[in-house]
């Protein structure tokens, strides 16, 4: 009798495993077959950071100010730069971070004047050397840096073309604006 009873509460154990099985196999899978199908990252996903292009310029608009430079609190950013000749702002030259040393805290995209950092979406960093995490984050945009500065050039004239207009704008308004004085005595 002791045989039976084991047998059958084994059968009910089994049949009530069979049933959760069979309960989930009808529904849509909840991993993915990573590499074969890519992860679609959230915006929320926070990994190493990255220059975003602008479309106005084609490109970064990293103008080396050094702010994410002195904010970072894990001291793993540097940055070079230089005043390209016909340009008022300076372009950075090199952008070195060490992820390594990176703690995605965000606050290098939080003081950024330009919006020109972001996170990647890239979620599969790996190495096997810590120089494996050492990036110059303008190297990949070596080819259009001519292009944007050249563009860059087009926007500033621009702008300065407009300031000009706005002030003469301004100074004939208030040639305008000017009451003719009379001498007190004169009639």
């Amino acid at each position: 009798m002791g045989l039976v009873k084991e047998i059958i509460d084994g059968s009910k154990t089994l049949l009530s495993g069979m049933k959760v099985t069979w309960d989930n196999f009808r529904k849509p899978p909840v991993t993915s077959q990573y590499p074969i199908e890519k992860i679609e990252m959230s915006e929320a996903f926070r990994n190493v950071i990255v220059l975003i292009e602008k479309e106005d310029i084609g490109s970064h608009d990293c103008i080396d100010c050094k702010a994410c430079e002195r904010v970072c609190p894990s001291f793993c950013i540097s940055l070079d730069g230089e005043r390209p000749e016909g340009l008022r702002r300076k372009r950075a030259t090199e952008f070195m971070v060490d992820f390594a040393l990176c703690s995605d805290c965000g606050l290098c995209l939080d003081v950024c004047p330009t919006d020109t950092l972001g996170y990647s979406k890239v979620h599969d960093e790996a190495g096997y050397h810590r120089s494996d995490f050492l990036y110059d984050l303008i190297e990949p945009w070596a080819d259009k840096e001519e292009a944007a500065r050249k563009r860059l050039k087009e926007i500033e004239a621009k702008q300065a073309e407009e300031r000009a207009q706005r002030a003469a704008a301004r100074k004939a308004k208030k040639a305008v604006k000017k009451p003719s004085r009379k001498p007190s005595g004169a009639r």
